[in-house]
Order: structure tokens, then C-alpha cells, then sequence
């Protein structure tokens, strides 16, 4: 008795199709456009494969339903239906919107080297030619290595054990970079703020604090001043609703992207850099809704007038 062909569309046949692209980008010189490009293809069949492995159904191009039946193993009456699947931006956001772990950074990566991937394919631009590994490997490594985590998937059973192991150190020095700057950064704004004078400071953190309300984003004391500061980030998980004192309580898990002091001046941007200086924890936003408003059958302007409160941990 033969075993079932697994579905073209399943994570088991995304990532044996990765498994093929990243043995062809690991024989080909680093310094090699081929290099480049097979990764790019190996990184789209990884993104997919982690979308998959929620659920097939979520790579279909919902435009036609029968998509949404052939990911589900079905035909339908009709044999001629050409499936067609996401694109790769969509797979992209539905991957940043299910696994808090693929970070903003990463998908803008991810973004820009499959861009490159269109480029190569679809014009007459060499993208790949001139690209630097140096530029590029150690980010897609970090995104390779947080979407085969939502698979369980180690990276050396992707990658040989050789490569994981370099994959590893390029990482820990993406990350040794981002700490290096952002404490750089931290400290030139921390002298600044300590050379004027106590009067204008108090002036200063007093504004930050009437500016930085929870309704504009997740209190944090700023690392350069300890002024109160917002941080800003992405959804990273699915939105939970409870009700309660009469109200729909919708609330948002967040990762953080972008931190701002308007005491000293401090912007960081950069899951990494906000990681490296204690500031990368993810956070709650939460809003209220009238439940007559909420449940409206057109669901119009859903979350207007609320009040949001992005400060629970």
C-alpha cells in the first residue's frame, strides 16, 4: 500500500521544495549571484511553509472559493481549476501576523530580498550581482531560523550542520550590532540631557509625560532621561474580546518597532535595538467598544472614538 502524496500546498511539500533551493544556494561561491537568488526562493518556500502549517486554507488566493476547496484536498465538479495560491507579499503579512517571533525587521527584510528574487526574474536588472553577503545573509538567517522555530524545525536539518553553525555566529552578531548602536545612541543622548540644566529637564519630562498618554502608545521610561516614553509596535498575535461593565474589551497583543522620548530627543527603530536595551517586551493594547457598535452586521468604522490603553504587560 503507497502513502499519500502530501498536498502541493502543505508544509511537508514547501519545505522539501526550501530543502531543494537551499542545497543549490549552498553549492554555489558566496560571492556568486546564484547565491542570492536561490535563497530568495528558498526563503519564500520557508514563509509559506510556516503559513501551511497553520492551515493550508491560509495560502489560498481567497478571490475564488475553490482555491479555499483545493487547499482543503477537494476538486470540486469541475477539473479545470487552476489553483492559484497568495502571493508572496500576503504570505509575508500573514506570517508576521501569526508568529510574534517574525519580527517587523525581519519581514521588511524579507520583503526587500524577495523583491530582488521579482527583479531577477522579471526585468532586466542584475539585483543579485553586485549584493555583498555581508548585506544580507545574516538577516535572512534570522528569519530562516524564527520560521523554522514554527515548524520545529532546526536549522542544520535545512542548512547541513556546517552552515548552522555559521548561520548561528552571523546572528549572535546581528544582534552584538544592534546592542552596540543603540548603547552608542543611548549615551549621546544621555549627555546631552545631563548638560542642562535641572529646571529645564523637569520642564522637559513634564511635557514628555502630558505628551506620551496610553492612548498614543505603551508607557516605558526612556533609557537615556528615565522621562516617560512611548513605545509603538505591531500586532503579534490574535486579537482576544471579553466583555465586561457593559463594554465589548478588545485586546491586541503588540511587538514593539519604534520607541520615542519627547523629553531628550531618543528615537529607536528596530526590534533588535529595542531588544538589546531592555525594551523589546511585547505589550497589550486595549480598546473598548459599545457592543451595539461592535456587533453591527456591516461592522462600520469599528474602532472609531475608542480609547486605548497600551500599557498592560
Amino acid at each position: 500500500m503507497t502513502s499519500k502524496t502530501p498536498h502541493e500546498w502543505s508544509a511537508t511539500s514547501l519545505l522539501a521544495k526550501a530543502q531543494r533551493y537551499a542545497d543549490l544556494m549552498l553549492d554555489q561561491p558566496r560571492d556568486h549571484w546564484q547565491f542570492g537568488f536561490w535563497s530568495a526562493l528558498c526563503l519564500e518556500m520557508i514563509i509559506r511553509a510556516s503559513v501551511a502549517n497553520v492551515s493550508t486554507t491560509l495560502l489560498a488566493d481567497g478571490k475564488d472559493w475553490k482555491n479555499v476547496l483545493f487547499a482543503l484536498g477537494r476538486k470540486g465538479a469541475s477539473s479545470k481549476l487552476s489553483p492559484k495560491s497568495i502571493d508572496a507579499s500576503n504570505a509575508i503579512t500573514r506570517a508576521e501576523a501569526l508568529f510574534p517571533e517574525f519580527n517587523r525587521e525581519m519581514v521588511n527584510f524579507c520583503v526587500i530580498h524577495l523583491q530582488r528574487r521579482n527583479a531577477e526574474l522579471h526585468s532586466g536588472g542584475l539585483p543579485f550581482d553586485a549584493l555583498n553577503t555581508s548585506t544580507w545573509l545574516p538577516q535572512f538567517y534570522a528569519a530562516c531560523e524564527a520560521l523554522l522555530g514554527t515548524l520545529g524545525m532546526p536549522m542544520d536539518k535545512l542548512f547541513r550542520p556546517d552552515e548552522a553553525k555559521t548561520a548561528a555566529t552571523l546572528i549572535q552578531a546581528l544582534k552584538d550590532d544592534a546592542a552596540q548602536a543603540v548603547k552608542g545612541t543611548i549615551n549621546a543622548h544621555k549627555t546631552i540631557w545631563e548638560q542642562k540644566s535641572e529646571e529645564e529637564r523637569k520642564k522637559l519630562a513634564s511635557k514628555a509625560d502630558d505628551r506620551s498618554t496610553r492612548a498614543a502608545g505603551h508607557r516605558v521610561a526612556c533609557p537615556a532621561c528615565q522621562s516617560v516614553a512611548l513605545v509603538n509596535g505591531a500586532p503579534a498575535g490574535p486579537e482576544s474580546s471579553s466583555f465586561k461593565d457593559g463594554m465589548i474589551v478588545l485586546r491586541q497583543p503588540m511587538l514593539p518597532s519604534h520607541f520615542e522620548c519627547k523629553a531628550c530627543g531618543l528615537k529607536i527603530a528596530g526590534y533588535s535595538k529595542l531588544n538589546a536595551c531592555d525594551l523589546g517586551g511585547t505589550f497589550t493594547a486595549t480598546s473598548y467598544a459599545d457592543p451595539v457598535d461592535y456587533f453591527e452586521d456591516d461592522f462600520r468604522d469599528r474602532f472609531s472614538g475608542m480609547d486605548e490603553d497600551n500599557n498592560e504587560p
